[in-house]
């Protein structure tokens, strides 16, 4: 579980989960800001602001360079998150309503105000008292390789309007996460306004897990869904009193109310698993997620699934170290039988992955359809309803038809566009047409 040897003040309402380990010197956390699990933060200071998020396997790490070692030193701004696997390195300092996306790295670097920082981008300076500066309102794009300021003009873009909005839904739907954690604890917990006490109302009830179960290898995942329009009360205004705990459902969640309900969204989810013994004590598997019969889970990776069932694997598929399985808020990342998954991969719906798949360490799968049999190679990153009949190279950036434009010069050869997928097209335009702010409706938009 969690080592958290230096912890300073959390804000009310911040959450640091568990299974994440803060081992810096000095450390803080604002309101409304959630650390995932299995970050890991070394060094001397991480300051993270108002309304943050750290996913899961994010990490600060120290800088060995010019002949000695800067402890890692990391400030991230209010109103900013990093997604899953992102490394920080050394002395960096990330602005407001920023968001540093999937197996991004930087490196002493200051990052301006409402930058995005892309897919599998880094950024890395070798002073940290002569930061690399990216300015305010920039897309790093996707796959950049920067090592010095001169490399900066050609691998950013001015933020296009939809990946702003992209950025906001993302910040909302992990408030709606910090706040989720935050109820699951005090429940399983028995604290205020939760208690223990027999017969009272707020009493969980003995089925309900301790917080061991609850954060356990085979966790809880928290309400988080946002169906606007569709019946489901949003979790962001359900109270104490619309989350009902009278009975431990280990098949659905806890006191699951019919799919029409109005309570319908506000509710936890606990996970199906055919071969428990077979997921490493060390990784995590929550909420909506269902794996089947002789799946293998490493240390340190982390399925999540936000509703039920929204991340499948099937029978026999191997997952490594330190990778991600995910999915946007009415999508669903499913990933076929006997498939081999490498160390930090982030696997993220929608997401269709064949029988027999292969994917190297490192790559990124966020939206496309993967035949059966295909190879991806390490490194690489496949970014929207792309369909994916053939090996992928290593190192490889591929996005749909159109969207070239996202690609940073500094990945050379190693490029390409695919056609979209019919298939994969389907869940991504119902989640258009879902309306609201569910993340990743705005992307969405300016992909399709």
């Amino acid at each position: 579980m969690a080592s958290h040897e230096h912890a300073g003040p959390v804000g009310y309402t911040g959450f640091v989960h568990p299974a994440a380990t803060v081992r810096t010197k000095r450390f803080s956390i604002g309101g409304a800001s959630l650390v995932e699990p299995f970050v890991s933060l070394e060094g001397d200071s991480a300051q993270i602001g108002v309304a943050c998020n750290l996913q899961d396997n994010d990490r600060l790490l120290d800088y060995a360079g010019g002949g000695q070692q800067t402890p890692g030193d990391l400030t991230l701004g209010d109103g900013s998150f990093t997604a899953h696997g992102v490394t920080f390195i050394g002395k960096v300092r990330i602005g407001e309503a920023c968001g540093t996306v999937i197996n991004a790295v930087v490196q002493n670097a200051v990052i301006g105000d409402g930058t995005l920082i892309g897919p599998m981008a880094h950024v890395l300076g070798a002073d940290p008292e002569r930061p690399i500066v990216i300015p305010e309102a920039s897309l790093v794009l996707f796959g950049a390789r920067i090592t010095s300021q001169e490399d900066v003009a050609a691998n950013v873009i001015p933020v296009p309007a939809p990946f702003t909005i992209f950025a906001a839904d993302v910040s909302e739907e992990n408030l709606v996460l910090a706040r989720g954690y935050n109820l699951l604890y005090r429940a399983a917990a028995r604290m205020a306004p939760f208690s223990a006490a027999a017969g009272h109302p707020g009493n969980p009830g003995d089925d309900f897990p301790d917080v061991a179960q609850a954060f356990g290898k085979l966790a809880v995942a928290p309400p988080t869904v946002y169906r606007r329009g569709t019946g489901a009360l949003p979790a962001r205004t359900a109270g104490f009193g619309d989350l009902t705990f009278e009975r431990f459902e280990a098949q659905a969640g806890f006191g699951v109310p019919p799919p029409d309900s109005p309570a319908a969204s506000a509710r936890f989810i606990v996970p199906r698993v055919a071969s428990p013994e077979l997921v490493d004590d060390g990784a995590m598997v929550l909420g909506g997620c269902d794996l089947a019969e002789g799946v293998r889970v490493g240390p340190e990776s982390c399925l999540h699934g936000a509703d039920a069932p929204a991340v499948a694997v099937g029978r026999g598929t191997r997952i490594g170290r330190n990778s991600s399985l995910h999915e946007l808020s009415l999508s669903s990342c499913r990933v076929g039988a006997e498939c081999v998954i490498g160390d930090r991969v982030v696997l993220h719906g929608p997401l269709e992955v064949g029988d027999r798949v292969r994917v190297g360490d490192g790559a990124v799968l966020f939206g496309p359809t993967i035949a059966a049999g295909v190879t991806i190679g390490a490194g690489a990153l496949v970014f929207g309803p792309v369909e994916v009949s053939a090996d992928v190279p290593e190192g490889a950036v591929i996005v749909p038809p159109g969207m070239e434009f996202l690609i940073a010069p500094s990945v050379g050869n190693h490029r390409g566009s695919l056609p979209f997928s019919a298939s994969m097209l389907v869940p991504w335009l119902a989640l258009q047409q879902a309306g609201g702010s569910d993340c990743g409706l705005s992307a969405l938009s300016f992909l399709t």
